[in-house]
C-alpha cells in the first residue's frame, strides 16, 4: 500500500508571497445570459451540509475555481478579479479543478503572475488542456505559486485545528484518472473532498464515499440553447452539466468555469464558487 502523504501545514501550502507576509439528484441553478465582454465573474455561494462535520470546520468557506483557460484571447482582469474575490469572501482554502491554459503554454507566465494574488492555501488537479499543452510545465507553475497538484493522490490539510483530506483524481478526458489509486491511502476519519476535472468521473469517485466532489470541464454547456444543449451533452456522457447535485450521498458541485477555449458564452456566465461547510441536521 502506498504510504500516506505527510500532513500539510498552512505555512507549507501558502504561496511564497503569502508565506513572507505578502442516487443521482440534479438541481443545477438556472443559467443566465452573459454579455460577451463581462468584466466580473458570477459569484455562486453554496452551503454544503455534511453529516458528522467536525464543529471546528462548520462555517469554513472554500473557493472553487475551474477552467481558467489563460490565452491570448482571455481577459486578464477577469482572472485577477476572481482571485481578489477569494480574499473578499474570506475563503480559507482554494481548490482548483483544471484547464489553466488553452492549447499552448505561451500564456503560462501571465497565469503565474496572476497567481500571486492568491493568498490562501490551495490545492489543484489537472485538466485535459493542461495535459495536452504540457502537464509538467503547468504543474511546475502551480507548485512555484505554492499550489500542490494532486494527480491520483491525496493531501491532508489542517485548518482551524481540524484535519480534512483533499483527494485529487487526475483528468479522465485524457485517460489519466485513477480513483482507486487516488483514494487508496485516504484515512477513513475526517472530511473528504475530491477534485476531478471531468465530471464524467463523478460516479466512480462517489463510489469511494467522499463528502464533497468538485469538478469542471463542461463550462455549463457554454452556449445554452434550451432543449438542445443539455440533450447533446447527455449524449456525450455529461449527466452533471453545472451546479449542485447529490450522487451516492456525496454533494457534487460542477463549476461552469471562469474562461473558455473559445471566448463565447451564451446564457452561461463565467463563475467562481464559494462553498461553505455546515453541519447536516
Amino acid at each position: 500500500m502506498k504510504p500516506a502523504r505527510p500532513l500539510l501545514s498552512l505555512a507549507e501550502m501558502r504561496p511564497p508571497d503569502a508565506r513572507d507576509g505578502a442516487s443521482r439528484t440534479a438541481a443545477p441553478h438556472p443559467p443566465r445570459t452573459t454579455p460577451r465582454r463581462r468584466r466580473r465573474p458570477t459569484v455562486r455561494r453554496v452551503e454544503v451540509p455534511v453529516v458528522g462535520l467536525d464543529p471546528r470546520l462548520s462555517g469554513l468557506t472554500i473557493a472553487h475555481l475551474s477552467d481558467i483557460h489563460v490565452s491570448a484571447l482571455s481577459r486578464p482582469r477577469l482572472l485577477e478579479r476572481a482571485l481578489d474575490l477569494v480574499s473578499a469572501e474570506r475563503a480559507e482554502l482554494a481548490l482548483l479543478t483544471g484547464d489553466y491554459v488553452c492549447l499552448s503554454l505561451r500564456s503560462l507566465p501571465r497565469f503565474a503572475a496572476a497567481l500571486r494574488r492568491l493568498a490562501v492555501p490551495a490545492l489543484a488537479t489537472l485538466g485535459n488542456h493542461d495535459h495536452n499543452a504540457g502537464a509538467a510545465e503547468v504543474s511546475a507553475t502551480l507548485l512555484a505559486a505554492g499550489i500542490r497538484v494532486l494527480r491520483n493522490e491525496h493531501a491532508t490539510v489542517r485548518l482551524r485545528g481540524a484535519e480534512l483530506h483533499v483527494v485529487g483524481v487526475d483528468d479522465g478526458a485524457t485517460h489519466h484518472a485513477d480513483p482507486d489509486r487516488a483514494f487508496r491511502a485516504v484515512p477513513a476519519a475526517g472530511l473528504r473532498i475530491a477534485l476531478t476535472h471531468d465530471p464524467r468521473q463523478t460516479d466512480r469517485v462517489a463510489a469511494h464515499r467522499p463528502h464533497l466532489i468538485l469538478a469542471g470541464h463542461t463550462h455549463g454547456g457554454q452556449v445554452d440553447v434550451p432543449g438542445v444543449t443539455r440533450r447533446i451533452m447527455r449524449r456525450r456522457g455529461f449527466h452533471y452539466l453545472g451546479g449542485e447535485y447529490e450522487v451516492l450521498g456525496a454533494r457534487v458541485y460542477v463549476n461552469r468555469g471562469l474562461g473558455a477555449s473559445l471566448p463565447l458564452r451564451v446564457r452561461v456566465p463565467s463563475e467562481i464558487a464559494f462553498l461553505t461547510l455546515v453541519s447536516a441536521p
